[in-house]
């Protein structure tokens, strides 16, 4: 897989790229919608209605979020179904570990999320915080606005180097046209009308290797 999925320890660069968020941002290769769409094995709109902190195989605090999704743009579960999505960091106790680029959702807020499996009960989001997007309701209509949340994203250049880079939406869009883009993106996608089955360190973290 792609180095999207890995944040790169280079903290050099993030001196020169933000000056003064040294130590409050995670350098990553920025993601285009269709990178997320195409990398995502589950893509919903969804409310996060838990959160639960505790510890994974590593030893690491993890929080993991449940989410009752509203719509299904692709993936297995649809309206009514749970979804798991795992972040690293949370605090359990008076012990905490936090890693910027890593979504904190909110019980109760919706988000269009961009979700992959992994070999346990829960997935992850594509790209960190990338693809995890706000969803706000005003007056009826539903607005997504940008993820990446504490990242630095960059892209590479034809040699290697590093620049900034854009992230996948660049303001705030309606859901229904965002829906229309993906579904472009991903042709002939499936949203399902029924419920599928569904089966340490404290303080903040600065730039490094992050371990899916």
């Amino acid at each position: 897989m792609r180095s999207t999925h890995a944040a790169l320890a280079l903290a050099g660069l993030l001196s020169v790229l933000a000056p003064a968020a040294v130590s409050r941002a995670t350098i990553i290769e920025a993601m285009s919608l269709d990178e997320l769409a195409t990398h995502a094995d589950a893509i919903a709109l969804v409310t996060c209605v838990d959160a639960r902190a505790s510890r994974d195989d590593y030893g690491r605090i993890v929080t993991d979020y449940d989410l009752t999704v509203e719509e299904t743009i692709k993936g297995d579960v649809g309206p009514g179904g749970r979804l798991t999505m795992r972040r690293l960091g949370g605090e359990i106790g008076d012990l905490g570990m936090r890693i910027e680029g890593e979504p904190h959702l909110v019980q109760g807020q919706r988000y269009l999320v961009f979700l992959r499996s992994t070999d346990r009960a829960v997935m992850r989001p594509v790209g960190m915080s990338q693809g995890v997007m706000p969803v706000e309701e005003t007056a009826g209509v539903l607005t997504v606005r940008p993820g990446g949340g504490g990242l630095a994203l960059v892209q590479r250049g034809a040699e290697g180097e590093l620049h900034p880079a854009p992230a996948a939406l660049l303001h705030a869009e309606p859901f229904e046209r965002l829906r229309e883009r993906i579904e472009a993106i991903r042709p002939g996608t499936i949203r399902p009308e029924t419920v599928a089955p569904t089966p340490g360190t404290t303080g903040t973290t600065g730039p490094g290797t992050v371990r899916p």
